[in-house]
């Protein structure tokens, strides 16, 4: 008679060997140290970006009133040693009374430099026509010196228009 040989099933333990938990770690923490650094500069540009745009928008909003207006506006950095890093504000230049503060910028994210250069190194006129009121241009640097190329350039041109140029 045939006996049926009855075999105990052999049953595999569950969870992970400790050879599979020392491989998984491995390549994380490779992936971690090879995002963070890349992290940090996007921050750091994201940063310079934003602070472009914020300027850009100032300089645009000061042109667009100056034209709308018919009056002179003026962008000037704040502070005594007129520092675009603390802010700058937005006048209308009015010959008969007190300039008109239409506008303020506040003070740039710490590690931001913004440096003017160009032409003329001053404040910035729009004229009533929307052009520069000297009639030469300007540029503001802005940028973070801790990453490099982590900066752009904002360019007036003579015309008014506003220009911003990537690295």
């Amino acid at each position: 008679m045939n006996k049926l040989i009855k075999h105990k099933s052999i049953r595999k333990p569950a969870g992970f060997s400790l050879i599979e938990l020392i491989v998984v770690l491995l390549i994380g923490s490779i992936l971690l140290a090879w995002g963070v650094p890349n992290y940090r500069d996007f921050k750091v540009r994201k940063t310079v970006t934003d602070s472009t745009n914020e300027l850009v928008y100032t300089l645009n909003f000061a042109r667009a009133e100056a034209i709308r207006r018919g009056q002179t506006v003026r962008v000037r950095a704040k502070g005594a040693a007129r520092n675009w890093e603390t802010g700058a504000n937005t006048l209308l230049i009015n010959v008969a009374a007190a300039n008109e503060r239409l506008a303020d910028l506040g003070a740039m994210p710490d590690g931001i430099e913004v440096t003017q250069g160009g032409a003329f190194v001053a404040d910035i006129n729009f004229d009533t026509l929307g052009g520069l009121a000297n009639g030469s241009s300007t540029e503001l640097r802005v940028e973070n010196t801790t990453v490099s190329n982590a900066y752009r350039v904002i360019q007036v041109l003579p015309s008014g228009s506003i220009k911003v140029v990537r690295p």
